[in-house]
């Protein structure tokens, strides 16, 4: 009563979820990126001066796509035993 058991695979499967969550939240800072990154270039021809706000969020974006790439191969690199995939062939 009170225990919790896991299923096999269990630690494999949420370790995969954390891993699809972080790659997720990266490609999504990363694209928001380059459209911050593009509109301010725009802005920058059209008006002949740098917006700093949409250079703020640029560099912001480029800061948080750095810090989750960094902890999505932290977590790529701590992936649970028996499920590894083989790169090897026969």
């Amino acid at each position: 009563m009170g225990e919790h058991k896991t299923k096999p695979g269990g630690d494999w499967l949420a370790w995969s979820k954390q891993r699809d969550s972080l790659k997720t939240r990266w490609v999504i800072v990363v694209v928001a990126f380059w459209v911050t990154g593009i509109i301010a270039v725009a802005m920058y021809l059209i008006n002949k001066e740098m917006d700093f706000i949409l250079t703020s969020i640029a560099i912001g974006m480029m800061i948080l796509g750095v810090w989750l790439k960094s902890r999505y191969q932290i977590h790529v690199s701590h992936e649970p035993e028996g499920k590894q995939i083989e790169n090897t062939k026969d």
